[in-house]
């Protein structure tokens, strides 16, 4: 991956801005330092995740219920997710990224090139992942009785309407 950056860079540089070759080494020695940060950023949320998924494990089992596949599934869904929206904010950091090395090379400006986007994204990621981790088993069992709860209130209400009925329990079969 080294040597594309120095295609770009020397490409870049060769063809639209006469840069010195300290310069050039300077700015590859940066884009690859920034390679390896984002790098290290994409990885941290598979971390944070994993010990969600490895927590919810612990409560299961704390509470007696058996692992099931379709929790599992549940976390790999978690995983989709995110990782659609963090990669949609690493396009945008490196748009902005690409316009301060543009920036730098024909009007000699200064900016700093850092994945803020990415960045705030894999913090958020972290936040909801660490706030899980610390949600006490009891909270989790309360909310799926509520939702059963809400099941039963709305299988009540509509006793008499089949159609619904399947329609709501479906619902519900779905969101679980």
């Amino acid at each position: 991956m080294n040597v594309v950056w120095k295609f770009f860079v020397i490409f870049v540089a060769t063809t639209t801005h006469k840069l010195n070759f300290e310069e050039m080494e300077e700015l590859t020695g940066q884009l690859v330092s920034l390679l390896f940060i984002v790098a290290g950023m994409m990885v941290t949320p598979l971390i944070f995740i994993s010990l969600d998924f490895w927590s919810g494990i612990r409560k299961a089992k704390k509470r007696g219920e058996k692992i099931m596949s379709n929790k599992m599934k549940r976390t790999m869904d978690k995983v989709s997710k995110y990782y659609n929206s963090i990669l949609a904010m690493l396009v945008l950091d490196c748009i902005q990224m690409a316009g301060f090395i543009y920036w730098h090379l024909y009007f000699g400006g200064v900016a700093y090139t850092f994945p803020v986007f990415t960045l705030l994204a894999i913090l958020f990621v972290a936040a909801v992942e660490i706030k899980s981790i610390y949600e006490p088993a009891d909270a989790k069992e309360s909310a799926e009785m509520h939702a059963v709860t809400e099941l039963a209130q709305q299988i009540i209400a509509n006793k008499g309407d089949t159609a619904k009925l399947a329609e709501i329990i479906g619902n519900y079969l779905n969101k679980s």
